[in-house]
């Protein structure tokens, strides 16, 4: 649909001025691949996360299809989807947990990170694995509780692997990991690089649930020592401000409907350009991608686009990466989607109506 926004202005002595436009962003359909395509992708709920490499350009896809022995971290092309392969997997080394790998994530140097799924932190640790490169060998970095000493206040479980974020490179490397059930996060830190260390983060957000906590299925690093969440059941898109030596986080900003929908679970940000989105998860009726502009006080939605299929993803999972001008986004059970970023098509247009006034008309695509 096209729209044609005007308004009037006076020229004086013929000089006009016109003022660029806010940045507008849209979504540009790059590629996606639907559940059964491929034998990694599914409709059992087997794929929950998925990374983008800065240093290669790919899209790293974890996949528990066919309950493999180990599963599968696939290597696919960012630009076209192509299948490249797999990262190389030690089952010796890669145990433990409900899923031995369930997210992944790389740092700016283009080191992944893959960690297990713990529905209870005190009777199984959460390990996280390292791969240099993509054709390295796995190392195992941290193996141990996030939270050291934090409860969820109902029954210590504390489960962690459902969201992560990384970012930062070599010894400022940084992983944010939100609890599922609470608003408890963690940031593992290293002075290496190879060896991480879990500072426990309390925050001020509350969840719905003892298994719904605020940023229980969607979480991503923000500007500076700032983070967002997201979860279901309601809860609303918040953007908080962690102190690592404090070990809390405080909440400075919260919207939910109408400005984010409820559905919004998984959610991935992009410093550079101060835009977020989320993958709209609303049963069988749609499942879909929105991006906002989240710079201001309030997020302002921008674009929504479709996933391939419309399955239900009754555990709210997936995963959104942004890089290279562009947003990934996997959603259980629906496949995975890429897109190109761009600035909305603009057209500005001068009507004279004489006596030196004018019009000015601002035609968008949308």
């Amino acid at each position: 649909m096209n729209r044609t926004l005007c308004a009037s202005m006076v020229s004086f002595a013929g000089l006009v001025t016109l003022q660029s436009a806010l940045a507008q962003y849209q979504l540009q359909p790059l590629w996606s691949i639907a559940p059964g395509v491929r034998p990694y992708l599914t409709t059992g709920n087997t794929e929950r996360g998925m990374a983008y490499n800065p240093a290669t350009g790919h899209v790293l896809l974890v996949s528990r299809a066919g309950n493999p022995n180990p599963p599968t971290i696939n290597i696919l092309d960012g630009t076209t989807g192509a299948d490249l392969g797999t990262l190389p997997y030690d089952a010796g080394l890669i145990t433990g947990g409900t899923f031995p790998i369930n997210l992944i994530g790389v740092a700016d140097d283009g080191a992944i990170y893959g960690g297990n799924l713990t529905i209870n932190q005190t009777t199984a640790n959460f390990k996280l694995y390292r791969w240099a490169n993509e054709t390295a060998n796995p190392t195992l970095v941290f193996d141990g509780a996030p939270a050291p000493g934090g409860t969820d206040g109902a029954n210590n479980a504390l489960r962690f692997g459902d969201t992560m974020d990384v970012r930062g490179a070599g010894s400022s490397t940084q992983i944010l990991l939100g609890a599922r059930g609470n608003g408890t996060a963690s940031i593992l830190t290293t002075s290496d690089g190879a060896a991480f260390t879990a500072t426990l983060v309390t925050s001020d957000a509350v969840g719905a649930s003892a298994n719904n906590g605020p940023f229980g299925l969607g979480i991503a690093f923000g500007e500076g020592n700032t983070f967002w969440g997201k979860s279901s059941g309601g809860t609303p898109l918040r953007e908080l401000s962690f102190d690592l030596a404090t070990s809390s986080a405080v909440t400075i900003k919260s919207a939910g409907d109408p400005d984010v929908s409820n559905f919004i679970f998984n959610i991935g940000y992009d410093p550079a350009t101060g835009l977020l989105a989320g993958i709209i998860n609303n049963g069988t009726t749609s499942q879909e991608i929105s991006l906002f502009d989240v710079s201001g006080p309030t997020p302002i939605l921008l674009d929504t686009e479709a996933f391939p299929t419309a399955n239900a993803n009754v555990n709210g999972t997936g995963a959104i990466d942004f890089g290279g001008g562009k947003v990934f986004a996997l959603d259980s059970n629906n496949g995975i989607v890429a897109y190109d970023i761009i600035p909305e098509p603009t057209e500005f247009v001068l009507l004279s109506l004489g006596l030196g006034a004018l019009w000015f008309c601002r035609r968008r695509n949308g």
